[in-house]
């Protein structure tokens, strides 16, 4: 980062990360409550493979819930899945 010179003020700007739990997804958007939880749980970095574990779920639902989470929030990947629902809330 750089000084503020005489006669300039610096400015930081930090941005709050919002906390997407899967009940505030849910009551925010046309998700279902299992594609909340997923789509929580890709916010928290986790992979299919663990959210199938984590969800008792077998890898192919979670893919199919990811594909649905795709299709309602008009998103092509997973990141701008998570930054859509950030928007949202």
């Amino acid at each position: 980062m750089g000084a503020a010179m005489l006669g300039e003020t610096m400015l930081l700007v930090e941005r709050q990360q919002k906390n997407l739990t899967s009940s505030a997804i849910f009551r925010h958007t046309e998700l279902t409550l299992r594609e909340t939880e997923v789509l929580s749980w890709i916010a928290k970095g986790k992979t299919n493979q663990d959210i199938a574990e984590i969800l008792s779920l077998s890898l192919r639902t979670v893919k199919k819930h990811i594909e649905n989470i795709f299709k309602k929030l008009g998103v092509e990947n997973r990141t701008a899945a998570v930054l859509r629902a950030q928007d949202i809330l």
